[in-house]
């Protein structure tokens, strides 16, 4: 709330003090003759301050409008921006430098089906290190000739200056149309340039969308430009406008120094307009958003106040007064009003940030948990096909063959956290000792850390066991060495701590609980960087040297287990990553041998796969265990095939299945037609997994090694027949 200079306040009360002794004074000529000119003054003077007042509380409501414009621009383009970043990733993971044009996934229909319902692109392309265009969502066939060699963005990207590139505004060789680029490099495995992968957008649609915006505050201008002064696109667009704006000018001046917002008041060299300009930068993009109003439009409203104030003050004194009574009493009503306008749009901004937050963070865990589901059935076919080649060659190691299972090994762990993150990871709860199994971990844990860092084991003869995922608990012990190594590039000491909280005096854990500290000698962390530790994807190490998604796997293991994890960590002092876990009342069951014949009980196995490749894998896994297999695509034809009399010992079926029956209708319809069959499900969602264990059924965590099939299998012969 803006409040009036000091002096005019000062002036206020002394004037009404002076008319209280005025009017006690007596009914004298003289006072009389005082009393009209202080009336004739009074209003002069209360204009004067309602005009200062008002121009200044006027400035400050369009800066809040502004500022509330340059927000919601901002927030809009960046997320065009960044969405349209990772469909880059996306589509450059999709096309490495040495497919071919007609590579599966990468034809035209594939690129359309990737920029579908998303309004911003105008295009997808790929290009080769000639400039030629390989693929596009907008063309099938792609005509002769056609080049982007030329072009200073593919030139941009041919002479190693950089990765991601916003282009200036280009005309269209084909369409003729106004279009800007934004583009990745692509490389060969040679390291060489092998082209780029690029999405084509319309200054058009930023246009529109600040237009929208602009109605709901008459007289805004907003600009989207490039940080060296190409404009992008402009609302309301002005006739004979210059495509770039000029260096000399405040604006594009403040932003070559390197300001990334601010704001100034200036001429414009385009309409002459005094207006009063915000601008900030989108990000880390070099592309700034700018939204100004003009000061005349601010003195027009103000004119046609004061005019209206004027024609009430022609009444008489009297009116004079009266009226300026219910005026400064309809200010004040006014000013409260503003001020809880302003408190409730306040509320409802950080509410609709809160909003936002958690929509992209949900948006972006269904995004990983799809991706790492999918990812997991690729790495079943890898591990499945491996598993075959060893039996296949037991007696002729293969330095190829332990490379790839070192490689499938390592998928597996990142294809974890990200599933982890996303809360899609199928968990496998087991009562862990940790006397037993920290030591069992220094095998695994000393050669990530190195030869320069000693590694400290010590756990409290007392520690409690607890119930975690182990495969989970081992990786998140891998990722914090990780990160301990890289915080101690001259070496040091890390050390893992294992003890019941109530007997290290801990007073925020409830008495029942394990805490597990990971602790380092390294350079430790900054508040800020400290603060945003566990979010998924946040890293400070440099390109290539992490994912980001270590600590927010170990955050996640926490709170599965239903801990928590807290982070206490100064720059120079080291780092403690503290997790807590509950403790468990449950007995440790001891140690298991695994079987390495992995034979089981021979058998018919009627397996339910619509993946093919999968089932490709899966079929000869069990044929290698002595089963007879009947491989079905959908859940239908299975049933039929167990309804006309064909006998089965086991179904093996997935759960996500095309036709309208999936794989937990199928076990429930064979479980109450063909109890004899023995059903073991087998999925990779964690919520899939309790509900089908709630249903009474055996679940198969997906990806699956052929030992845990074979484990899974036995289990099943043991169990009791379903009734």
């Amino acid at each position: 709330m803006v409040l009036p200079p000091p002096w005019i306040t000062a002036r206020i009360r002394w004037l009404r003090r002076a008319l209280k002794r005025l009017l006690a004074s007596g009914t004298g000529v003289g006072s009389l003759r005082v009393l009209l000119v202080l009336c004739i003054v009074v209003p002069l003077l209360q204009l004067l301050v309602f005009v200062t007042y008002r121009n200044q509380q006027l400035e400050a409501e369009a800066q809040v409008r502004l500022q509330r414009s340059l927000r919601i621009a901002h927030d809009h383009d960046l997320r065009i921006f960044s969405a349209n970043e990772a469909l880059l990733q996306h589509l450059r993971d999709l096309a490495p430098a040495t497919a071919a044009a007609d590579a599966p996934g990468l034809h035209h229909k594939r690129l359309k089906e990737l920029v579908r319902g998303q309004p911003q692109v105008e295009a997808i392309w790929i290009f080769d290190r000639d400039g030629r265009p390989r693929a596009g969502s907008r063309m099938a066939e792609i005509p002769a000739g056609l080049s982007s060699a030329d072009r200073p963005y593919f030139r941009w990207h041919r002479e190693g200056k950089g990765t991601l590139q916003v282009s200036e505004v280009m005309t269209g060789v084909v369409s003729g149309e106004k279009f800007f680029q934004m583009s990745l490099p692509r490389f060969a495995p040679d390291g060489s340039f092998g082209g780029i992968v690029s999405i084509t957008m319309n200054p058009a649609y930023f246009a529109g969308f600040h237009a929208t915006l602009a109605a709901e505050e008459p007289g805004v201008a907003i600009t989207l430009f490039r940080q060296d002064g190409v404009v992008y696109s402009r609302w309301p667009a002005l006739e004979r406008a210059p495509e770039r704006m000029s260096p000399t000018g405040e604006v594009l001046s403040r932003v070559l120094r390197g300001e990334i917002a601010g704001a100034v008041r200036n001429i414009s060299s385009l309409d002459g307009q005094k207006r009063i300009i915000l601008f900030r930068k989108l990000g880390d993009y070099p592309v700034y958003i700018g939204v100004g109003r003009e000061v005349g439009a601010l003195k027009r409203d103000l004119m046609d106040e004061l005019g209206l104030l004027v024609a009430v003050t022609g009444v008489p004194v009297l009116g004079l007064i009266l009226a300026a009574w219910l005026a400064m009493r309809r200010t004040s009503d006014a000013l409260a009003s503003a001020a809880r306008l302003q408190q409730e749009s306040e509320a409802r901004r950080q509410a609709e940030e809160a909003l936002f937050q958690s929509q992209k963070m949900e948006a972006l865990g269904r995004l990983t948990g799809g991706v790492a589901h999918d990812f997991n059935n690729a790495l079943m076919v890898i591990s499945g096909n491996l598993h075959l080649l060893r039996h296949a060659s037991a007696n002729q190691p293969s330095r190829q063959l332990d490379a790839i299972g070192r490689a499938v090994d390592s998928a597996t762990r990142l294809t974890r956290q990200l599933l982890a993150f996303s809360r899609h990871q199928a968990l496998s709860l087991e009562t862990v000792q940790l006397q037993r199994r920290l030591p069992a971990l220094r095998d695994m844990i000393e050669p990530t850390l190195g030869k320069d860092i000693e590694l400290r084991l010590e756990v409290a003869r007392d520690t409690a066991p607890l119930e975690v995922d182990v495969a989970e608990l081992e990786l998140a012990l891998i990722n914090l060495a990780v990160n301990a190594r890289d915080a101690m590039p001259e070496g040091g000491r890390f050390t893992l701590r294992a003890y019941n909280a109530a007997a290290s005096g801990e007073g925020t854990a409830a008495p029942a609980s394990v805490v597990i500290d990971a602790i380092d000698t390294g350079q430790g962390m900054d508040p800020s960087v400290a603060a945003r530790a566990f979010d998924p994807f946040f890293t400070t190490k440099p390109a290539g040297k992490g994912t980001g998604l270590g600590l927010s796997q170990v955050y996640a293991l926490c709170r599965h287990a239903g801990g928590s994890v807290t982070l206490i960590s100064a720059p120079g002092r080291g780092t403690v990553v503290r997790m807590h876990f509950p403790a468990s009342q449950r007995e440790v069951p001891p140690p298991s041998v695994p079987d390495p014949a992995q034979a089981v009980s021979p058998r018919t196995v009627l397996l339910v796969e619509d993946n093919a490749e999968v089932a490709d894998v899966v079929r000869p896994v069990l044929e290698d265990m002595g089963c007879t297999v009947t491989h079905m695509q959908t859940a239908a034809p299975a049933l039929q095939a167990l309804d006309a009399g064909t006998q089965f010992d086991v179904l093996l079926t997935d759960v996500l299945m095309p036709g309208g029956m999936d794989g937990a209708a199928l076990a429930q319809a064979v479980r109450a037609r063909h109890p004899q069959v023995q059903i073991l499900i087998m999925t990779g969602y964690a919520e899939q997994i309790q509900a089908i264990t709630a249903l009474g059924f055996r679940v198969l965590p997906k990806p699956f090694s052929p030992a845990a099939l074979a484990e899974a299998l036995e289990a099943l012969a043991n169990a009791p027949r379903q009734a």
